[in-house]
């Protein structure tokens, strides 16, 4: 359901309010549940809380021309681009809400801040253990503009 690498490890709880206005569905929601990832520094899983609030606003599918069984690329307008679509005055939930819950994840997933992540020598969790590979010092190229002066009062 989130994706590879991500489980669920609590229930997932949705609290949602609707109101109509017209043809459209006015959701304001939150959810809270725990999920199992994977650190992005040292790759070892660890649960994390999730929780977020969110607004969604649902309208009806118009379709522009009857009979056109074929897909065509569609151009949103600025102000159609946070609508949910529903046809036959049923709103599906599971694909927006699962949306939310994907989007509350953390881009870079980390273990804590001070994760200091694997060795790019022999791959050990310097969590851990300090291991005795040699430290390589990164070659920045920028590093020669690190002399450079620049003259401020220039016109």
């Amino acid at each position: 359901m989130l994706g590879e690498g991500v489980d669920i490890t609590a229930p997932l709880q949705f609290e949602l309010r609707f109101q109509q206005s017209g043809q459209l569905v006015e959701l304001d929601g939150k959810f809270s549940t725990s999920v199992e990832l994977g650190c992005g520094r040292c790759l070892k899983r660890y649960t994390a809380d999730l929780a977020s609030e969110f607004a969604l606003t649902f309208t009806p599918f118009v379709e522009e021309q009857e009979g056109n069984e074929e897909e065509e690329e569609v151009e949103l307008e600025t102000d159609e681009l946070g609508l949910v679509y529903y046809r036959d005055d049923c709103l599906d939930l599971l694909h927006p809400l699962q949306d939310q819950v994907v989007m509350a994840l953390p881009i870079s997933p980390l273990c804590s801040d001070e994760c200091a992540g694997l060795c790019s020598e022999c791959g050990c969790n310097l969590n851990e253990t300090q291991c005795g590979c040699e430290k390589k010092i990164f070659n920045n190229k920028f590093s020669a503009l690190a002399g450079l002066k620049i003259d401020s009062n220039q016109d």
